[in-house]
């Protein structure tokens, strides 16, 4: 199912809540007025809406159409965890199984690549149960455009994207090949292959070329800071092997840049 939401208006969040479900639980059968976003944060539940079926696990986001039927056609796991809000149906809003063409979001989606959208989500039902409606509806725009990013990515593109994830959340850390391939439950092949078909570089080069963008970033927010403390900040083992690394990649070394910023 493809969702188009008119972005010329603005969409009002009307209800939000976090649910937690202690025994197995199956949801009833609704037609609702309004789109109906959910996002689990731990447990699994199978959901249809008309003739589609979603198997929702942990950081899943199921979007059901407003005037869509939907139903649980098993019951949730014990100890699952959802959040959820309810927004307007606007004029301009279509709902198909066979739309086509760019700001085109699917009813499900695997939100595990970007931790912003289950960040966003949380503040729009935050904001809502609030009274902070203002704020709620503007965030659902912000959602909005992560969901839309992270579709424009493709699906195949998933591993490459959850291994910079990976990387980014830990700058002080250097990861090897075989350590990412083993967090994601794949093969170091194809961690790599996959990594390189995306990006068109090394998983290894990608992480030192990631690690100079933090110490550029260093070098100009904190003059005061030493070469040798940026080295460690970044994981690497010593000041010279960091600077070697850095001139290697910018043509100066961290001194030098330092000095012509």
């Amino acid at each position: 199912m493809k969702h188009y939401f008119n972005i010329q208006t603005r969409h009002r969040v009307t209800e939000a809540n976090i649910n937690y479900y202690a025994t197995p639980f199956i949801h009833p059968e609704r037609k609702m007025g309004e789109h109906d976003f959910i996002y689990m944060l731990d447990g699994k539940w199978k959901l249809g809406q008309n003739d589609e079926i979603y198997d929702l696990k942990k950081d899943s986001l199921l979007i059901l159409g407003a005037g869509l039927t939907h139903k649980g056609l098993a019951s949730c796991a014990a100890g699952t965890k959802t959040m959820y809000f309810h927004v307007s149906r606007n004029d301009g809003d279509l709902i198909s199984p066979t739309l086509e063409g760019e700001d085109l979001l699917n009813s499900l989606t695997d939100a595990s690549v970007n931790r912003n959208i289950r960040k966003i989500f949380h503040e729009i039902v935050s904001a809502k149960l609030s009274d902070n409606d203002r704020k709620a509806d503007l965030l659902f725009d912000l959602l909005l455009c992560e969901l839309f990013d992270l579709q424009d990515k493709g699906d195949g593109d998933q591993l490459g994207e959850k291994i910079k994830t990976i990387i980014h959340r830990s700058p002080e850390k250097f990861y090897s090949n075989k350590a990412l391939a083993d967090m994601l439950g794949v093969s170091v092949k194809t961690a790599e292959n996959k990594f390189k078909a995306q990006f068109g570089v090394t998983i290894h080069r990608y992480i030192l070329s990631f690690k100079v963008e933090q110490a550029i970033s260093y070098l100009k927010n904190f003059p005061e800071m030493q070469i040798k403390e940026i080295a460690y900040n970044l994981g690497f083992y010593d000041e010279y092997h960091f600077s070697k690394q850095f001139k290697n990649l910018t043509g100066l070394s961290p001194t030098e840049y330092r000095k012509k910023v």
